[in-house]
């Protein structure tokens, strides 16, 4: 950020001169003597014309995306180099503290772990990868010659599971062309030798998935659907292509609605041969591989049924209906019953309720997301069962969560994400200044007190009771409550909280302030969204497959029959998808607080993804930016 005054107009109290220290770029930003905001952009933008892209905060790496490839950054030299030497030894550099993590796991004896942040575009997913090419790297090197082959596939297998990942995961969003809608909490199980013995994908947070799957059937407008739809159409020739009835994405309206199906950064067809690949070597069958990508057709073409309204909804477009049908292995009868009507089972006797136009196109997304999540679901298995290894000494995890966002327009979504974004800041506020100036306390030694921001207060207004969850979650199960009621609520029990801002105008918002800066979010479809409800009939329809992959997906899949009805006490209803999510976060942070931390913070450099100079370097908060 560049402020430009007069000369006449500068005093001290605007102007200061710098530190020399400050001027130079310094390779750890502890040493700074004018240590605030702007000497702190400065530093940072000083190193990033040198391409100079990592700096040190102490033991913290800040990485600041470079939007370019940097000759020698990463290659097999560096990863030596930086085995060699312990953090703060050398140029600062994410090996460095991948490095200190893996010699911690016999210097602590207690397992370790890696929490890269930032938000969406600050290269988070790459940071991941490089942490697992070096821990890859240095495991195989501990390896004795006669068991390196054998070993080594597991590593391979962890590094293979990136592309299926982010085909399956990522998406184009209006800020990143590569953003991770889900979080991943990767797990590497090391031996005494020091070899990665196995790994797991932990799920704990993929509850959102309920959420961010609202991606399939719905995109805003120049964003895009998950990168594997488009990899598939770009990808997939002759045979296969003709028997799933594939032509271009401009033709599906899953895909198309956004308007934006193609990016000059992405090569989809590329995509596919790295996703096929990856899937070959994690031992997916040519018979798993062809059923995962003819259940993706058959979304694409679930996509494209219209309705008409004739006494209640009736299907207009048969082609798409028997195409998904078919690819679906679902009877094109029963597909179109489930999808234009409501079956309930009444004192014994079934009771067909037809249904409008907008209640079939949600039964219709209702089906396509149910399909996609629990594939992704299965993929995720398949490949945990790949990986899995002996849990025999300690681990290493990595976690690479959604970054902090604020859209134009934040939903349900929005909110879970920041909320596990807050989490992770009290995480951090308690290891960087909580734990470290007790320990100071604890020496005796001498030190100023740091002002930081606490954002306790803003976690309570979540979580704790009657907050915002609590509230949400209450209304989700009163079957008269609507979004107004929903809005009602949180303005009279919250509106003098200083960490809640009721919007002067904005009829279907409420607002929170961060610890990134303040979002708004749009309450409209916040009880719909939580409340998770796939029907019975819908999932008896899926489970009625003549396709086993399909049947198998959902065997197992729980039925909301009695449930979730309001007749049930409230310890008998079906956890909502904010208290899944809650839970489940909670979870994770349990972990993660029986680990020695690591941070790395990602930082944005520019809105228009330049590698060539900086436009705008935000901190807040340290490396957060308010979109």
């Amino acid at each position: 950020m560049v402020y430009t005054y007069k000369q006449r107009s500068i005093t001290h109290q605007k102007v200061t001169a710098m530190q020399p220290t400050s001027t130079e770029g310094l390779e750890d930003m502890a040493a700074l003597i004018d240590l605030h905001e702007g000497a702190i952009m400065h530093n940072l933008f000083q190193r990033y014309q040198q391409n100079k892209i990592y700096t040190y905060i102490g033991s913290i790496v800040a990485s600041v995306n470079p939007y370019k490839t940097i000759p020698g950054l990463y290659d097999r030299t560096t990863v030596e180099e930086y085995s060699q030497h312990h953090l703060g030894e050398i140029a600062p550099h994410i090996f460095a503290v991948a490095n200190e993590c893996y010699r911690c796991l016999w210097k602590r004896h207690d397992n370790q772990c890696v929490l890269i942040s930032g938000e969406s575009g600050a290269g988070k997913t790459e940071s991941t990868k490089l942490i697992l090419k070096f821990l890859s790297a240095v495991s195989q090197h501990s390896l004795e010659l006669s068991r390196k082959e054998k070993t080594s596939s597991v590593e391979q297998a962890i590094l293979e599971s990136s592309p299926i990942m982010e085909a399956f995961g990522n998406a184009k969003t209006v800020y990143n062309n590569n953003s991770s809608r889900f979080g991943k909490f990767i797990q590497l199980n090391f031996c005494q030798k020091g070899n990665i013995q196995g790994g797991k994908i932990v799920d704990c947070i993929l509850y959102l998935f309920v959420i961010a799957f609202n991606r399939v059937v719905r995109q805003n407008p120049g964003e895009r659907n998950y990168h594997i739809f488009y990899a598939l159409l770009a990808g997939i020739e002759g045979e296969k292509r003709d028997a799933f009835y594939l032509s271009a994405p401009e033709n599906y309206h899953y895909l198309n609605q956004s308007g934006c199906v193609a990016d000059k950064t992405i090569n989809d067809k590329e995509t596919f041969k790295e996703v096929i690949t990856a899937m070959e070597v994690m031992q997916f069958t040519s018979e798993e591989v062809r059923d995962v990508l003819r259940l993706l057709a058959g979304i694409l073409h679930l996509g494209n049924i219209e309705f008409i309204t004739a006494g209640g909804a009736q299907v207009s477009f048969k082609t798409a209906l028997g195409r998904s049908a078919e690819l679906l292995g679902l009877d094109s009868t029963q597909l179109t019953e489930a999808l234009t009507q409501r079956s309930m089972i009444l004192r014994g006797e079934e009771i067909l309720t037809p249904l409008s136009v907008q209640q079939a196109i949600d039964s219709r997304d209702s089906v396509a997301m149910a399909l996609y999540s629990q594939c992704f679901a299965w993929v995720i298995k398949k490949i945990n069962s790949r990986i899995k290894g002996k849990d025999d000494f300690k681990s290493i995890g990595i976690l690479d969560i959604f970054g902090f966002e604020n859209f134009e327009v934040n939903r349900f979504e929005q909110f879970n994400i920041n909320y596990a974004n807050e989490k992770l800041q009290e995480y951090f506020n308690k290891h960087i200044f909580s734990l470290e100036q007790l320990e100071y306390s604890r020496e005796g030694l001498l030190w100023e007190d740091i002002d930081w921001t606490d954002n306790g207060e803003c976690l309570d207004l979540i979580e704790k009771k009657l907050g915002l969850l609590a509230l949400i979650n209450e209304e989700s199960h009163f079957p008269q409550a609507t979004d107004s009621t929903l809005l009602a609520k949180l303005h009279i029990q919250h509106a003098n909280n200083p960490f809640y801002v009721k919007p002067r105008v904005a009829v279907h918002n409420f607002g929170v302030k961060h610890y990134a800066g303040e979002v708004q979010y749009d309450v409209r479809g916040i009880l719909e969204k939580n409340r998770d409800t796939f029907r019975d009939d819908l999932l008896n329809l899926l489970r009625e497959s003549s396709l086993d992959f399909i049947y198998d997906l959902f065997e197992h899949v729980s039925s909301r029959s009695n449930q979730d009805t309001l007749k049930c006490g409230s310890k008998h209803r079906k956890p909502t998808v904010s208290l899944q999510f809650k839970d489940s976060l909670h979870s994770l942070m349990a972990t993660l607080s029986t680990s020695n931390p690591f941070f790395v913070r990602c930082i944005k450099p520019n809105m228009h993804k330049n590698g060539e100079n900086v436009v705008c370097l935000g901190l807040q908060e340290c490396g957060e930016r308010k979109a």
